[in-house]
């Protein structure tokens, strides 16, 4: 059983503990203070707890002064930081990851900035066409555009196979980074290392899969 600390570090690290708190395998979820909380204990230190959740560039030096492994999402290594990329760019490409020949591997997101775009793509309904930039990660090409509503998109097309995520984008971030918690391990490294064990502990917490 695990004893998981969430770092107060915004909204996503809060509905993250949610998601965690009704997963089995998690003894408890608690807020490391100061804090309040109508929904889990606050405590003072982290002592007791195996992991550290949080979301943000202040996470990592935060886990770093308590001295526990954190999951974040981050989209690269940090010091003190165990699993990263456990957000919707990081469900994307963990869903590439299992494809021989991806083709487009696209993520379109409400808190994505939209800098940059030099092409479209249509994504499912309710998101549509959307101008997306070429990015890669972890040198893996991704396809990153803002979404005009509060819906988010992962988007995979590989050969004539389409897979595909829709959900709300504050949902998806939660959920994400709450599923890292999953591949955490000795040895440092993004969900997309263990994209079946990160995909089944998303799509555990309420995201759907839909395939074509």
């Amino acid at each position: 059983m695990v004893r998981v600390g969430v770092l107060v570090t915004g909204d996503t690290a809060v509905r993250a503990a949610h998601s965690l708190s009704a997963q089995d395998g998690i003894d408890e979820v608690v807020v490391i203070g100061p804090a309040r909380s109508k929904s889990f204990q606050v405590v003072d230190s982290a002592s007791g707890c195996d992991v550290l959740v949080g979301s943000g560039p202040r996470a990592p030096a935060l886990a770093r002064k308590h001295g526990l492994p954190l999951v974040w999402d981050g989209n690269g290594p940090k010091r003190g930081v165990s699993v990263w990329g456990a957000d919707p760019a990081g469900i994307t490409l963990a869903l590439g990851a299992g494809e021989t020949d991806p083709q487009l591997v696209a993520i379109a997101h409400p808190e994505i900035s939209s800098n940059g775009e030099n092409r479209r793509v249509r994504f499912p309904s309710p998101v549509g066409l959307t101008m997306v930039r070429d990015t890669a990660v972890d040198g893996r090409p991704l396809a990153v555009g803002r979404s005009k509503n509060e819906y988010a998109s992962s988007y995979v097309v590989a050969g004539t196979r389409t897979l595909t995520i829709l959900e709300d984008g504050k949902f998806m971030s939660g959920v994400a980074l709450a599923a890292g918690v999953s591949v955490l391990a000795d040895v440092p490294r993004p969900v997309w290392e263990e994209a079946e064990t990160y995909l089944s502990a998303v799509f555990a917490m309420g995201l759907v899969l839909g395939e074509a």
